[in-house]
């Protein structure tokens, strides 16, 4: 069979490039897309769909005379902390894509359904007082001051505030990879969470690479920014002192107001006498049911630790999560975590859209990441019947 060369301008070939690391590309095919760079050779269409494939570059791409121009406009929220950053990865790209389509099918379903709009979005738009927005956040879910006490862990007060948000028609997707694609793992550096604000339809995705209290600070960030207003695209892993964004510093102060109440914090924190500062941050975050960051911002906010043990607490959350990372888990029972990616309200919806015939089973799958045994057994998990 004879070998059939593919005409791609030079100038796609070094926008595809800059989309990706030579790590995933390997050694033979950088080679090949040096020559084609310097005109010595030709690719052909089996070497571009192995360029197209490794790159998770959609392979009509290749073939355009200029580089795409992909319109997203939540990435002009992301509060960006180090220059690597500037440039969203692929897998960043298609997930946002996908939660578009989520999104959108979402806000055709409860129009079409003729649901009420979800009244708590920008509720607080231009409230800057951290009281006020965690007093009135809390009383619109539910939530009493000390909430977290009913949970045994973080993991379990992230689910709790979860179904309140669901209950409320906030969408609440999560996922640590791409779909269903194991080998295109999300990268917590690049984002832990995002928020598309939408009256019909808010979304919050949760990046399910992170830790159990990273993901529960996501949430209530992003949950900020839905009863504020404003989109977001969250990746300042380290609780960053120096925000880059007033909206961030406000965020980011609201969540830790909702996980541990500043009254809670310093009653336990002062009848707590261990002289071990370390050790009385790790009997806080246990009792709170969030991370030792998040505590440790607590005690510097209120001038109970310096800067020094708090950016100690810091390098060791990181070097516990790099830790745990590398010694991986079992991944659970697997339907139980499919359903876990996906917001419940949403699966509920699709499954009475597909039983009405206003949805097809194919349509369902593509939008769950899921195949036809899978989205029965989720399905089936949240008490959904399909004819």
């Amino acid at each position: 069979m004879p070998t059939v060369n593919a005409n791609v301008q030079p100038a796609i070939i070094s926008w595809a490039l800059s989309q990706t690391s030579e790590e995933k590309l390997g050694t033979k095919l950088m080679e090949n897309i040096k020559q084609w760079l310097d005109g010595t050779k030709r690719p052909t269409f089996n070497q571009i769909e192995d360029f197209s494939k490794k790159s998770h570059i959609p392979l009509g791409y290749f073939f355009l005379q200029t580089p795409p121009v992909e319109q997203i406009s939540l990435l002009e929220y992301r509060t960006l902390d180090s220059i690597e950053l500037t440039n969203p990865s692929r897998n960043l790209i298609d997930t946002i894509r996908e939660m578009e389509a989520v999104q959108e099918w979402m806000i055709d379903y409860r129009k079409e359904w003729n649901y009420d709009v979800i009244n708590v979005v920008g509720s607080l738009k231009d409230f800057t007082d951290i009281k006020i927005i965690a007093d009135t956040i809390r009383n619109d879910l539910g939530l009493t001051v000390e909430w977290y006490g009913t949970c045994a862990d973080s993991s379990e007060a992230f689910n709790k505030v979860r179904k309140l948000l669901e209950d409320c028609g906030i969408v609440v997707m999560m996922n640590g990879i791409v779909g269903k694609n194991t080998h295109r793992v999300l990268d917590v550096n690049e984002f832990r969470a995002f928020a598309m604000v939408n009256e019909w339809a808010p979304l919050i995705f949760i990046n399910g690479a992170d830790s159990a209290g990273g993901k529960l600070f996501s949430l209530f960030h992003e949950t900020v920014h839905l009863w504020i207003g404003e989109n977001d695209l969250y990746n300042d892993r380290r609780y960053s002192i120096n925000e880059t964004k007033p909206i961030e510093f406000i965020c980011n102060a609201v969540a830790g107001e909702l996980m541990v109440p500043e009254n809670v914090f310093l009653q336990k924190w002062n009848s707590n006498t261990n002289d071990d500062i370390h050790e009385r941050i790790k009997v806080l975050a246990r009792m709170f049911r969030c991370s030792g960051s998040v505590i440790a911002r607590r005690a510097l906010d209120n001038k109970t630790i310096d800067k020094s043990v708090y950016d100690r607490v810091i390098a060791d959350a990181i070097e516990a999560y790099i830790q745990a990372k590398k010694e991986g888990s079992s991944g659970g029972d697997y339907y139980r975590v499919a359903r876990s990616k996906l917001d419940s309200v949403f699966v509920r919806a699709l499954c009475e859209s597909v039983n009405s015939g206003r949805t097809s089973f194919t349509e369902a799958y593509r939008l769950t990441n899921t195949t036809s045994k899978t989205f029965s057994e989720v399905a089936s998990g949240l008490g959904c019947v399909l004819w």
